[in-house]
């Protein structure tokens, strides 16, 4: 039992800021920190240790933000982006409306408005789309994800894709629950024409996970969307499963399988352990949290070792390979906190899921280009290292299986393109990431957050804020119109005066 690193996190009862430190014990990786009010708490930051210093080793802070705003009170009182943030943003979140046409037991939006009351206007939405380009220059923001509420709601949501595309976003997502996408086909048409993904809500195979966090059986209308899908030729579709213990934790494998079978419209599976924040109830925190280790735990035994832990990356070694794939180019920062989540890809061939990360040692691989980025070699230096390190440390049976694709596909600057280009179609990536919370809030990962929500301030201004810190702080100060109000202030001065020091 020893102390890993200290940080600062938040007083789940009043978010006054308090230092908190995190704790090697018994294997496990436990956050403590104590409120001179509210007293203690522990919670589960990662349930595997090795796991935990395993993703570390692949910290990557990319080149930094240089436009951040001057902080006021102080993080993560006012983000927004301030100049403590170390990332750029790789996939800015718009809320385009709060109205829903759920209302989920787990939601950490707490979406549900009826009316159109929380709809950012067109103009405000350019102008969030316009500002998060000019706070992250000299690199574009090329991922935009149109989120709720429910997107689909809006009747102008291909007119908004529309304009994201002619504002240089090219890889436009949207976060549905899939309803009208189910009901309307003539609909999805025009989303499958505007080339813009999907990130569908999925928390199963059954219907009793729906049941348990949505209220109701959704899992036929999960399965129209998908045979919508194909009826009109859609193959840009992500699975986004919130993951809970007790609701969907003894499906990880399932949903795996189901998803690498259906890999010809379905190229993402992405886990969300659950948050508990917004809409949920948080007496169940310790029956209920899980945490990425235990994901790809779950992924081992449920896949009977189809799928291993050692198969999964942490999300920052992205940036040095899509350096690679781009030919050393820094056209776009990919770095995240190397706790935030975990990676894998699969072949799914003859019934068999096969991990690609076993075609390569990745470890020397990785070392050894970050090596070169850091030193900044030559191009034409860099370039052999990227040849010779292939030969060396990919196997020929990947390169056998790639070839077509390298043969046929330039070096590109876009996400769209190493999505869908890249990738043979019988793969899909798997993915995990794990939102905070009030409980497990971490300063570390807020400051390497690269998912940035834009929202329009008290100021009528907009302002970018950093996923968790939205989600744990800022969306208390919202006023269900995509606005932060004058009570952001309330909240945050608060938070201040009462900072207070860990016994």
């Amino acid at each position: 039992m020893r102390v890993i690193k200290t940080t600062k996190s938040l007083c789940p009862v009043d978010l006054r800021v308090l230092d908190a430190e995190l704790w090697e014990v018994d294997g496990q990786v436990l956050m403590k920190k104590s409120c001179p009010e509210h007293g203690n708490f522990e919670d589960v930051y990662w349930s595997d240790y090795k796991e935990y210093l395993r993703a570390e080793q692949y910290r990557d802070h990319g080149i930094g933000l240089s436009n951040g705003r001057e902080p006021k009170v102080g993080c993560p009182r006012d983000c927004g982006l301030c100049r403590n943030h170390m990332t750029h943003t790789t996939l800015l979140i718009i809320e385009l409306t709060n109205r829903c046409n759920l209302r989920c037991l787990i939601c950490f939006a707490q979406a549900g408005a009826k009316n159109g009351t929380g709809d950012l206007s067109k103009e405000q939405l350019r102008s969030i789309l316009e500002y998060a380009q000019e706070i992250n220059y000299p690199l574009r923001v090329r991922g935009v994800g149109n989120s709720g509420g429910e997107p689909t709601l809006r009747d102008d949501l291909p007119e908004i894709i529309q304009m994201e595309k002619e504002l240089g976003y090219d890889y436009v997502l949207i976060m549905t629950n899939g309803l009208r996408l189910a009901q309307d086909i003539d609909y999805f048409k025009k989303i499958r024409d505007l080339d813009a993904w999907l990130y569908l809500q999925f928390d199963g195979v059954t219907p009793e996970p729906y049941i348990k966090a949505r209220g109701l059986d959704l899992w036929p209308i999960k399965q129209k969307v998908l045979e919508n899908a194909r009826k009109i030729g859609y193959n840009k579709i992500a699975l986004i499963p919130t993951l809970a213990k007790g609701i969907n934790d003894d499906q990880v494998g399932d949903m795996i399988r189901f998803s690498a079978e259906n890999s010809d419209i379905i190229k993402f599976l992405v886990f969300q352990p659950v948050s508990f924040s917004g809409r949920i109830d948080t007496t169940k925190l310790k029956e209920m949290r899980i945490t990425n280790s235990d994901v790809i735990r779950l992924a081992e035994e449920q896949t009977r070792g189809e799928i291993k832990k050692g198969d999964f990356f942490s999300l920052p070694m992205n940036q040095t390979l899509a350096r690679m794939i781009t030919k050393g180019g820094q056209n776009q920062d990919f770095c995240v906190h190397p706790h935030c989540g975990l990676i894998s890809i699969v072949d799914y061939e003859k019934g068999k899921l096969i991990p690609v990360p076993r075609y390569i040692d990745n470890e020397k691989l990785y070392k050894n280009m970050r090596k070169g980025f850091e030193l900044k070699w030559s191009r034409p230096r860099m370039m052999w290292s990227l040849m010779t390190s292939s030969i060396l440390h990919i196997s020929p049976k990947l390169w056998f299986k790639l070839l077509p694709k390298l043969l046929t596909t330039r070096s590109s600057k876009s996400i769209t393109s190493l999505l869908t280009n890249w990738l043979p179609e019988t793969w899909l990536t798997i993915g995990i990431m794990h939102f905070m919370d009030p409980y497990n809030f971490d300063l570390d990962r807020v400051q390497n957050c690269a998912l940035h929500f834009g929202v329009i301030g008290k100021d009528s201004k907009p302002r970018l804020i950093p996923f968790c810190s939205m989600n744990s702080i800022h969306r208390l100060s919202m006023n269900g119109k995509g606005e932060l109000t004058e009570a952001d202030l309330i909240v945050l001065a608060k938070s201040q005066e009462q900072a207070t020091q860990l016994p």
